[in-house]
């Protein structure tokens, strides 16, 4: 059941073919709402958005499947890439 933070987050997502991205402010509010719900981050994909294009960046993605502190992993990858335009897939 989707309650109403999660309404509120899913509200500010780009979709495209079905997947929300987010702003890094945005993302970094989904791994806290993950981090309240206890569901793992299993990784971030890094994207340039555009109204023409969606261009993942593979070398700013990241696997955090085996990681321990999902949560804490996720917010350092996003801060280290807060100032790079990117938007963000996280995979929970």
């Amino acid at each position: 059941m989707i309650n109403e933070m999660e309404t509120s987050i899913i509200s500010k997502a780009i979709i495209r073919s079905g997947i929300h991205f987010y702003a890094y402010e945005d993302a970094q509010e989904l791994i806290n709402i993950c981090e309240k719900s206890a569901l793992p981050i299993l990784g971030i994909d890094s994207l340039i958005v555009t109204t023409d294009i969606t261009q993942p960046l593979i070398e700013h993605s990241i696997d955090f499947s085996g990681s321990q502190n999902s949560h804490d992993d996720a917010r350092a990858f996003l801060d280290s890439r807060k100032y790079c335009g990117f938007v963000f897939e996280v995979v929970n």
